[in-house]
């Protein structure tokens, strides 16, 4: 029986910016040890999982496998300003715009968390007396 030869993937910048684009996607969320310098980001399909990473290093199975990029460490990356969001991202919950409405419009737009969305001010409307 044959064995499958598996060939080793190679790091680029497409592949970086194509894992944070998915990170940003899936909405992973990336939380800081105080006591290190490591980040734990959660998991896309483990909702009980957070993944330890340095940026370089990560306990994902991708990484597990000898894969040198992933989601985990390229949103790492990005929140230590290594690594630029694609001029394409825009973010699931605001579109880019900066706030999230109200889908029923029953309160006033409110800042929008991503760290890819330009600054934007957001005006609420001035209510009559």
């Amino acid at each position: 029986m044959a064995t499958p030869i598996s060939t080793p993937r190679a790091e680029s910048q497409e592949r970086w910016q194509a894992a944070l684009q998915r990170a940003f996607v899936l909405g992973l969320e990336v939380y800081r040890l105080a006591d290190s310098r490591e980040l734990l980001v959660s998991s896309a399909t483990h909702f009980d999982l957070l993944h330890r990473t340095n940026g370089e290093r990560c306990t994902c199975e991708a990484a597990r496998h000898g894969d040198p990029v992933c989601s985990h460490r390229a949103v790492a990356r990005f929140v230590r300003g290594l690594l630029d969001a694609p001029a394409s991202t825009s973010c699931p919950w605001c579109a880019g715009a900066g706030c999230v409405r109200d889908p029923d419009g029953r309160q006033a737009p409110e800042p929008c968390s991503c760290r890819i969305a330009a600054p934007v001010t957001i005006e609420t409307p001035a209510f009559a007396a």
